[in-house]
């Protein structure tokens, strides 16, 4: 049974060991001082968008943020029981990372399950690339000006820094391989 990851706390103790204020957290990544307040308080299930923002303004370690340590011994293999997850409410996606640290790693692996939900308002950009296969049902990649609907068995590859946003369309869910390449230290 995979337990809940406890974010918030992480996010907190690392932005008071930066000797950062909520509000210069805010001011840097264009969130609003009561969303990383909750974010931090667990009152909120912050969105992936939330997430990439917060994680790579504080520079955390994806292992670290989901549960991990940051002193533990680094493994090569990972049990789907160890896999570390997190499930975001807002956009309907489960995801379990499937290296088991993103320590000196160049890319990071996740698969997904997606439930069908409306268009994201917000697209996000990072640094890198990124390669996508779905596994089950229909997803949406909005990349740029460009619609891409892709079904079992299709991959995508792209440069993270052109605007997107990657959605599930299918009524019975998605499953996809995602790989972040260098990893976006979320999940």
């Amino acid at each position: 049974m995979k337990a809940k990851i406890d974010i918030g706390p992480k996010i907190r103790k690392v932005r008071l060991k930066k000797g950062l204020k909520l509000k210069d957290v805010a001011r840097e990544t264009g969130l609003s001082v009561s969303l990383i307040s909750k974010v931090e308080n667990n009152n909120t299930s912050p969105s992936l968008s939330t997430l990439i923002k917060l994680s790579n303004f504080l520079g955390m370690d994806a292992g670290y943020i989901l549960g991990g340590s940051e002193k533990k011994k680094i493994s090569v293999v990972c049990h789907k029981e160890d896999r570390k997850v997190w499930t975001s409410d807002d956009y309907k996606i489960h995801f379990e990372l499937l290296n088991p640290s993103l320590r000196n790693k160049r890319f990071e692996v996740v698969q997904a399950r997606l439930k069908r939900f409306e268009v994201p308002s917000e697209r996000y950009t990072h640094e890198g690339d990124e390669f996508g296969m779905v596994l089950k049902g229909e997803i949406k990649v909005e990349l740029g000006d460009e619609v891409h609907v892709l079904k079992e068995g299709d991959s995508i590859y792209f440069k993270s820094t052109v605007p997107h946003v990657i959605y599930g369309v299918d009524p019975e869910g998605s499953e996809v391989l995602w790989v972040n390449s260098p990893p976006i230290k979320i999940v």
